[in-house]
């Protein structure tokens, strides 16, 4: 019997194409909720359910349009296998999509080809399951073709793309509706491909002696209704919960909105800028400014002093474009008074009303804070520069007459020979030096922290400032029965240019300290260098000993001035405690860094690194001559 046209009942054709379309539509739709959540196997197994009985119903209700004009029955078994076979395979493919591990394109491609073959076993399950007197004949052409149309899905699993969800959950977008489109128009081609090639030939009256029971063509096509009514009501079911997803979500976000409007101890003020009016004010402008909603017609004038008028306008201007500002406002108050705010002013766009949220802190008494805190600070910094100045001074005025004294000392220890008058001599000498050395601390300390000091720059042998600096030591290390060594690395250039008298003030203070506070044992001082012989380079220094050792959370206090760690008047180490916090800030005043390990115990290490420029040699005898003849600089310790 030959196809054409007028063999098919159009209403079922199309029937059969709408139970494709809604089962492709809620199928897909329930796979993108399923890759999105986690869901178990219940879920997973009622998704095949929905999608393979779907398939099913297409399959014969598309079977049911043609018109064969012979009485027809099912066997029952087959029938039953031609619905199994769909939801097993849909199964295997949404059990692949529901694993992160099974989502690559190898076995999502797998999953697709294991679906198609599951529908084309379908179709011709339920072609066997059909009992007729006749004959049956398929072309091998019609074959091919719908195994083809079925090879689809596997090619749409092969390119699937997980940015395809990733955006926002959406019932209806554009990418998953063309895709409903491309599922139904090939699962549907598939079917009716097949049906295509397929011919009946009726012989005489049906007969069934069989012992399988068969499924009259009356209760199939009560069957068919019901699953078309499952399909219709499930996504009836997935409408509504996703409506009902909608309203929830939009109702949350207004009592949200609501709670942050109403509650907010900030002020907030919403305009529309079109019309030049107040659609809301919370309770705490209201509260704070005293103005009601119905007052504030003209918002810019009457909150806004003439100063900030033009900036709030300039600010509103720039929300109706789509920009936000910061800016502080002085707002006027009801009751005559003055309020300092942060305000941001921010666009929300709606439909196509554009609005314009001001939403303002009041930091009056932060502002009022900050203005006293810079009056203390200035306060402060003068006092700081009396007191700077203060002993600049009194550091002149000392330091004169002592030198008079020291003088006048050495001439009559020049005339004297009395041994015991000699002795007084001596220690006069000696109390008059360390308090020129104390007062020498406090003057550099003055003119350092009131950045009075200058730096000089000249050429000097380095190599022959730090032999100073260590000789001045051996008398003093030797009496404790000290080691003192002096460790200059090969590559350290022999003339440098910088102020040699700042560095020998530092290495002094240095060593001076790590001899007084080390008992017994080795005080080492080591200089390394990195860089080239004839440019800028970096100079590390290096005190170490084995001394008494300092405590890990005492170390911060060390460069402090006028800090001792063992403050007690009858203390074991005398000292003004200045000397490091005058090499800290001559470190870092010739741009360099310092820092101190120690552990009580095991001794002290100070490290401080310059950046000085190589010099030339020439200068080197009569740099050196210069540094002999220079009185070595006594100074205070720690």
């Amino acid at each position: 019997m030959l196809q054409h046209p007028d063999h098919y009942r159009d209403l079922l054709v199309l029937f059969s194409v709408v139970i494709a379309l809604l089962s492709c539509f809620s199928a897909l739709d329930l796979a993108e909720r399923l890759i999105r959540e986690s869901r178990g196997h219940k879920f997973i197994f009622m998704l095949s359910c929905f999608l393979g009985t779907g398939m099913w119903s297409m399959h014969f209700i598309g079977m049911r349009a043609m018109r064969t004009e012979m009485t027809l029955a099912y066997d029952l078994p087959l029938l039953l296998l031609s619905l199994l076979v769909p939801i097993a395979a849909s199964y295997a493919l949404f059990l692949l999509f529901s694993s992160p591990f099974t989502r690559s394109r190898f076995f999502l491609a797998f999953g697709g080809v294991l679906f198609s073959g599951g529908l084309v076993i379908m179709h011709y399950c339920g072609i066997l399951s059909m009992k007729f007197y006749g004959d049956y004949e398929q072309s091998l052409l019609s074959i091919l073709t719908s195994f083809a149309f079925a090879l689809v899905v596997p090619v749409i699993a092969y390119f699937y793309n997980p940015g395809w969800i990733a955006g926002p959950y959406n019932m209806f977008t554009l990418k998953k509706v063309l895709l409903v489109l491309v599922l139904t128009a090939c699962l549907s081609g598939s079917h009716y491909a097949a049906m295509a090639g397929v011919s009946f030939s009726n012989t005489s009256a049906f007969n069934y002696t069989g012992t399988v029971p068969l499924l009259p063509d009356s209760l199939l096509g009560v069957l068919l209704g019901g699953s078309f009514l499952l399909i219709v009501t499930l996504v009836l079911i997935l409408l509504y919960r996703d409506r009902q997803r909608v309203l929830f979500s939009a109702s949350f976000n207004e009592q949200r909105y609501t709670a942050l409007f109403e509650s907010s101890p900030d002020m907030v003020l919403c305009i529309d800028p079109a019309r030049k009016k107040v659609i809301s004010s919370n309770p705490s402008l209201q509260h704070m400014t005293g103005y009601q909603k119905e007052e504030l017609s003209d918002y810019n004038s009457i909150l806004c002093t003439p100063k900030d008028k033009a900036t709030l306008k300039e600010a509103v201007k720039r929300a109706v474009d789509g920009y936000s500002s910061k800016l502080e406002l002085e707002i006027r108050l009801k009751d005559g008074g003055t309020m300092i705010c942060s305000t941001t002013v921010f666009p929300l766009v709606h439909d196509t009303q554009k609005l314009v949220y001001l939403v303002a802190e009041d930091i009056t008494a932060f502002i009022q804070f900050q203005q006293q805190l810079i009056v203390a600070k200035e306060a402060a910094e003068s006092a700081d520069r009396m007191k700077s100045e203060f002993l600049t001074t009194m550091s002149h005025e000392i330091r004169t007459p002592l030198n008079g004294i020291i003088g006048i000392n050495q001439l009559l220890t020049e005339d004297i020979d009395n041994q015991e008058l000699q002795e007084l001599l001596r220690l006069q000498y000696n109390s008059s030096q360390a308090l020129l050395s104390v007062i020498n601390d406090v003057l550099d300390f003055s003119r350092l922290d009131s950045d009075g000091l200058k730096l000089q720059n000249e050429v000097f042998p380095l190599q022959v400032l730090l032999g100073e600096c260590s000789n001045l030591f051996e008398a003093t290390a030797k009496e404790k029965g000290l080691e003192l060594k002096l460790g200059i690395a090969a590559n350290v250039p022999e003339m440098v240019s910088g102020d040699s008298v700042r560095i020998r003030q530092i290495l002094v203070n240095l060593i001076g300290n790590a001899v007084k506070f080390t008992p017994g044992g080795m005080v080492s001082v080591e200089v390394a260098y990195s860089g080239s012989q004839a440019g800028e380079g970096e100079y590390t220094f290096k005190i170490k000993d084995t001394g008494i050792g300092i405590s890990p959370d005492k170390l911060p206090l060390l460069f402090q001035p006028f800090t001792q760690l063992d403050a007690a008047h009858n203390r074991h180490y005398p000292g003004t405690g200045l000397g490091l916090a005058i090499c800290r800030k001559l470190v870092e005043l010739m741009s360099g860094r310092i820092k101190i390990e120690s552990e009580p115990g095991r001794g002290t290490e100070v490290i401080f690194c310059l950046t000085l420029q190589s010099g030339d040699k020439n200068c080197s005898g009569e740099r050196e001559n210069s540094l002999a003849a220079t009185q070595p600089l006594e100074t205070e310790a720690v």
